[in-house]
């Protein structure tokens, strides 16, 4: 009996408890103006076309793109280098629809575990792991400034992201929704775009190293492999696949960063010449500057290259060689997207255009001789001990 009165006890305290929780809760509730969704930023989607500056920083660093004299958009750190016009367009945008859908803390001390303290907040517990996006017209007046902050759940296709926000210089934080994925680095935003060659015509390369063996790798038709035209005695490749390696280096190629040639000291370069079967010629020079590879470019035409494609009936053979007019349009496209620039690749090409030659092989390893069951080695001639 006094099991069953503890129990009933237990039971009718647990409900007073939760009752008096409901009741504080909505008492809370009754006291809080509701909060209607709303635009993070008023009325800037009608100030899209005025916004001449994008900035973000984070702890790691800093990206600032600007409009220039064409009303296109550079990276002015990058010695005015385009930035990615979509990736620019995409973080205005997200800023203008952004929407505060949720009141959250407005306690400063809460900001550094929702990764909302500003980038240059010095407080030793949260060192600033917010990211700040702010939006400047022609006159360097901010028309917008964000402090994005803990992701609660990524955009994905055509579903808006959710993440911890607040307005730069205010406390207050709320749950915003939008495209929250605003890229941090500087290789997020540059126009990495910069020429297009088909791997079929690439016919060689020559690597001239700033000390040191030359090499050339060569193939006799478009759909040949490639190989190195001199081995070493005794020695075998590293890596089979290496030659089309280097020789494929300059195909399809994008950059991860770009700066004036003229900051970097090419005295010490390696230089690749690049042959392709309908004439056109590339030679880049790669050199260590900063603890990264950078690579300058040249385009030029050779006339005999190109007749003696048309003659061997490579042009018909094989649609991704270009006609000498082609050749020479493009050559002057490469010319003038890379002329005084140095650019950042992509590591294995970037590394492919200093290989050095003794480092292309190696030693075989020893051949094993065949061995009967007891381990004692077989005469090579009788296959018996």
């Amino acid at each position: 009996m006094k099991s069953r009165q503890l129990t009933l006890l237990a039971a009718l305290t647990g409900l007073f408890v939760a009752a008096a929780f409901v009741a504080v809760i909505s008492r809370q509730t009754a006291n809080q103006a509701p909060f209607a969704r709303q635009a993070f930023f008023p009325g800037l989607d009608q100030q899209i076309e005025s916004v001449s500056q994008v900035k973000v920083e984070t702890g790691q660093g800093n990206v600032l793109v600007m409009r220039d004299a064409k009303g296109g958009w550079i990276l002015p750190e990058r010695g005015g280098w385009p930035a990615n016009f979509d990736v620019v367009r995409k973080a205005i945008l997200a800023l203008a629809k952004l929407e505060a859908i949720e009141k959250r803390t407005a306690l400063a001390q809460n900001h550094g575990v929702l990764l909302l303290a500003a980038p240059d907040d010095k407080n030793a517990a949260h060192k600033g792991k917010g990211m700040r996006i702010t939006l400047f017209d022609a006159a360097q007046r901010p028309l917008a400034s964000l402090i994005l902050g803990k992701v609660q759940s990524p955009p994905s296709g055509t579903r808006a992201g959710i993440a911890y926000a607040r307005r730069d210089g205010e406390a207050q934080v709320f749950l915003a929704q939008g495209d929250v994925n605003i890229p941090p680095l500087t290789s997020d935003w540059i126009d990495r775009a910069l020429f297009d060659i088909a791997e079929p015509r690439i016919a060689s390369v020559r690597i001239v190293p700033p000390s040191g063996a030359e090499y050339d790798i060569q193939r006799a038709d478009p759909g040949a492999g490639f190989a190195i035209t001199k081995m070493l005695k005794g020695k075998e490749l590293v890596l089979p696949e290496l030659p089309g390696n280097i020789a494929r280096a300059i195909a399809l190629l994008p950059l991860d960063d770009a700066m004036p040639a003229d900051r970097i000291d090419f005295s010490q370069a390696f230089r690749a010449d690049y042959r392709l079967f309908d004439g056109l010629l590339l030679t880049s020079w790669t050199v260590m500057h900063d603890g990264a590879r950078w690579t300058r470019f040249e385009a030029s035409f050779d006339p005999a290259q190109a007749e003696a494609a048309a003659k061997a009936g490579l042009l018909e053979k094989h649609p991704k060689l270009l006609k000498p007019d082609a050749v020479e349009k493009q050559i002057a496209e490469i010319n003038a997207r890379t002329k005084g620039w140095a650019f950042m690749l992509p590591g294995m090409k970037s590394s492919d255009l200093m290989r050095d030659y003794y480092d292309l092989f190696k030693t075989p390893d020893p051949v094993k001789k065949p061995e009967d069951e007891s381990g004692v080695q077989a005469d090579p001639e009788f296959g018996q001990p």
